[in-house]
């Protein structure tokens, strides 16, 4: 587990947090008739990382990579939040930092990014000011893990995660399994650079107007994970491993449908994944809201061969093909990082 190292940190240290993108693949029980609502798996991936900087200074200040009204605005209230919860008991006149934003995990992707911003800056605040907070302390803090705790795990220990969900007593899920991927195999990514995923007030709305998941769907995502996909993973088996991911999304996704307009939000990463599987291909999965959709396979060649071929079938059957960023991802099997650089 990841917490903030001891030591002193001055204004010539800055604290320098990276974490990876994360795919969330389901979830366990949205009936939550048993007493725990939600239960998520998911997977740390080595392509998109939020990676951030921070410095005690004389004045506050947020620089880095370009960014948007609405993202300067978020990360002013993580700052504004964690001052008023973690860090109440510091002088207001030490609450003064700078921040860099070097690297950010595009938003409203699925890729979990809002988790990994609020958690890096967290962490390098906490680290800033002295503060031994862990992972979950930050997450439960600044308002993170209220349906998910894969962002919050793979924070900590990146690879294949499957978390409880929430009872009526919990702020955080807890962390139930914790497995390395298999370093040879691949994730097809495919991303709609034109559409943004279910989020916010929508988001929101959809939770609360959406009707109850069938008890039986529950049972049988949560026997698919148990007696299918884990044993797949730990086998190193992918067919068994891609059926029971197809499954489980097709569950989800189908309940979800009437939110995100269909199984998976994007009409052309849905033309894409219904190619790849029509061609034999398993593991076919949106990340989360989407639109983010992504392909398990059990090698880089096979994920460039499929590529290749998806390239080739955007040509030919998408208008707007520039739209679509396509890539290999590799699982992360270490988490985030936390170093002190010496300016």
């Amino acid at each position: 587990m990841i917490t903030p190292k001891q030591g002193s940190t001055d204004s010539s240290c800055k604290v320098r947090v990276s974490a990876p993108a994360r795919l969330h693949l389901g979830f366990l029980d949205l009936n939550g008739e048993s007493g725990r609502k939600f239960g998520s798996i998911g997977l740390a991936i080595d392509t998109y990382h939020t990676v951030v900087e921070a410095q005690l200074a004389t004045t506050n200040s947020i620089k880095g990579i370009a960014h948007s009204p609405e993202l300067h605005q978020k990360v002013l209230a993580i700052i504004d939040t964690f001052y008023n919860t973690l860090a109440k008991h510091i002088p207001l006149n030490e609450q003064v930092v700078q921040l860099s934003l070097i690297k950010l995990i595009p938003e409203h992707t699925g890729l979990g990014s809002g988790t990994q911003l609020a958690l890096t800056i967290g962490a390098a605040l906490c680290q800033l000011h002295q503060i031994p907070a862990n992972t979950l302390e930050i997450a439960d803090q600044l308002g993170r893990g209220s349906r998910s705790g894969i962002g919050i795990a793979t924070f900590d220990h990146g690879g294949f995660i499957i978390d409880g969900g929430l009872s009526n007593t919990s702020s955080v899920p807890p962390l139930l399994t914790h497995y390395d991927f298999p370093e040879n195999w691949r994730i097809v990514t495919i991303m709609d650079n034109d559409h943004q995923g279910v989020h916010g007030t929508q988001e929101i709305t959809a939770f609360k107007n959406l009707p109850s998941f069938p008890l039986n769907n529950s049972q049988a995502i949560c026997h698919l994970t148990l007696m299918k996909l884990l044993p797949a993973l730990v086998e190193q088996k992918i067919e068994p491993f891609g059926h029971a991911i197809t499954k489980i999304q097709s569950l989800i996704g189908d309940h979800f449908a009437p939110a995100q307009g269909g199984r998976y939000t994007s009409q052309h990463v849905a033309k894409l994944l219904n190619y790849a599987q029509s061609i034999g291909h398993t593991g076919i999965a949106q990340s989360s809201w989407g639109p983010t959709g992504c392909i398990f396979v059990a090698s880089d060649q096979i994920a460039q061969q499929l590529i290749s071929e998806l390239k080739q079938y955007t040509e030919q059957h998408i208008e707007a093909p520039s739209e679509l960023t396509l890539s290999v991802a590799q699982a992360n099997s270490s988490g985030a990082k936390i170093e002190i650089v010496t300016t």
